[in-house]
């Protein structure tokens, strides 16, 4: 199942507190043309470069799972222009997943009882010697 990451770049001019419910209001307009999840957070981050002027900014994400029965590339094109918009908004970024299934790991080996880990190793026969000494005396003979 797709669904859609976006992240949002706010400007540090907002407090922490007003970010946030920014970014809540955001997410409470986009919830007509899907599911949002998110941890409704702002993380104050320095950029690599400055946008608009601007050293440092507010970073807020949230999932986005599109409703299926609406047009998809109509509510992408809503929730872009929307950010695009916002004055508030420096950088927005949308980014389509692919939700991972959990898959479980099988053993290459079996497990081994703790009784049966301490067999002694079969005795070597006669004709097992015998090949391994012939190989030795070919390969020094060479």
């Amino acid at each position: 199942m797709e669904f859609y990451e976006i992240n949002i770049l706010i400007s540090p001019n907002l407090s922490q507190e007003e970010a946030v419910s920014f970014v809540s209001g955001l997410e409470n307009e986009f919830q007509a043309l899907g599911k949002i999840i998110s941890e409704t957070k702002a993380d104050r981050k320095k950029l690599a470069y400055s946008i608009e002027k601007e050293e440092e900014a507010w970073l807020s994400y949230f999932s986005f799972f599109p409703n299926q029965d609406q047009n998809l590339k109509q509510a992408l094109d809503t929730i872009d222009k929307k950010l695009k918009e916002e004055k508030d908004v420096l950088r927005h970024l949308i980014i389509r997943k692919e939700e991972q299934k959990v898959q479980k790991k099988r053993r290459s080996e079996p497990i081994i009882a703790p009784s049966e880990e301490k067999k002694e190793p079969a005795p070597k026969t006669e004709v097992e010697f015998k090949y391994v000494e012939d190989k030795i005396n070919e390969l020094l003979e060479k």
